[in-house]
């Protein structure tokens, strides 16, 4: 099955090598026991270096290099379980997961969301790392930061910028951990603690900087508050969709009318009623980013706790520039 290993750019963590083959079925049958069940062809001549899989598993994460040596056509369809962050070290591929293709290379890497079909070509010069993220971690960690119970997936945009800004950062603490490891000082070297809180950093950082449905919930994270403005934060956040009104909130933070909007004020630079008016707006958007383009907007705006349609629209334009029926592409009134 192994073959010597063709001169060139340094293989990232070669000392985890779970195969080296050219039989493309054998190459198929092994990486879907680590990733999932996926249709492989191939889609030019080879140049007889075969496939690589370098493989480090952590706790919800693991690190990955792959290459097929040839341009092959892989059809995993939908992923299920996982999200799968696609970076080449060189080469390219072309990514679609779910709609338009994406032109991947070392300035665009991809994030494959496990609820779309995927499809992708990675020509021979192709030398991917991979980061797998078990899905009901991200999900878990997402609801932890926007404070919500989130009831449709985290879907990312597939094209992962990465040439600059806060996405080349992330990409070098990824690239960071990826030398870590095989410098026997990271994956399989650091304490359980020291995994989780490296691990989590990852999937807080792509869900902060990467665009996706959830990432306008998180912008309004806060640190600091007393217990009181916590504890109402947390009865909003718990009871977004009922009806709610200033002397409930504060009777479940158990302080004062005044208090409770004197500390909003200072925390938020809002009233209570309005950081619950921006709340249901954003998960009114979030909601409409996740569903099916012919769901309602009225539904999603009842579910909400909006009963004015017509002011629901005002507001969520003054909000995001658009009108609801822009972001679903379908009338407001539709049934």
């Amino acid at each position: 099955m192994t073959a010597p290993q063709s001169s060139g750019a340094r293989e990232p963590l070669r000392a985890w090598r779970q195969f080296h083959s050219r039989d493309i079925d054998e190459v198929r049958t092994l990486v879907a026991q680590k990733f999932c069940d996926h249709s492989l062809q191939p889609a030019g001549p080879s140049r007889g270096t075969g496939a690589r899989h370098n493989y480090v598993r952590g706790q919800a994460l693991s690190l990955n290099y792959l290459s097929y040596g040839s341009t092959v056509q892989i059809d995993p369809g939908e992923l299920q379980d996982f999200y799968l962050v696609q970076m080449p070290l060189s080469g390219r591929a072309l990514v679609a997961n779910g709609s338009t293709p994406v032109a991947s290379d070392r300035h665009t890497a991809t994030v494959l969301n496990p609820t779309r079909d995927s499809r992708m070509t990675w020509h021979a010069d192709c030398r991917m790392l991979l980061l797998q993220i078990r899905r009901s971690d991200l999900h878990s960690l997402a609801e932890q930061a926007a404070g919500l119970s989130l009831r449709e997936a985290v879907v990312f945009d597939t094209a992962l910028p990465v040439s600059g800004g806060a996405l080349q950062g992330w990409a070098r603490q990824f690239a960071a951990c990826v030398n870590a490891t095989e410098n026997q000082a990271g994956f399989g070297s650091w304490s359980t603690i020291q995994q989780q809180v490296i691990e989590e950093q990852l999937i807080l950082g792509l869900l902060s900087h990467q665009q996706s449905n959830v990432r306008h919930l998180l912008a309004s994270r806060v640190s600091g508050c007393s217990s009181q403005i916590r504890r109402a934060r947390d009865y909003i956040h718990a009871n977004i969709g009922e009806p709610l009104s200033v002397p409930a909130i504060a009777a479940a933070a158990d302080c004062s009318i005044r208090s409770l909007q004197a500390g909003f004020r200072k925390h938020f630079g809002l009233t209570p009623m309005e950081y619950v008016r921006d709340l249901r707006l954003d998960l009114a958007r979030y909601l409409m980013l996740s569903r099916s383009p012919q769901t309602p907007v009225c539904s999603i705006a009842y579910d909400c706790g909006f009963s004015h349609l017509g002011r629901f629209s005002q507001l969520y334009r003054a909000r995001f520039g658009e009108l609801p029926s822009a972001t679903t592409g379908l009338p407001v009134f539709s049934v």
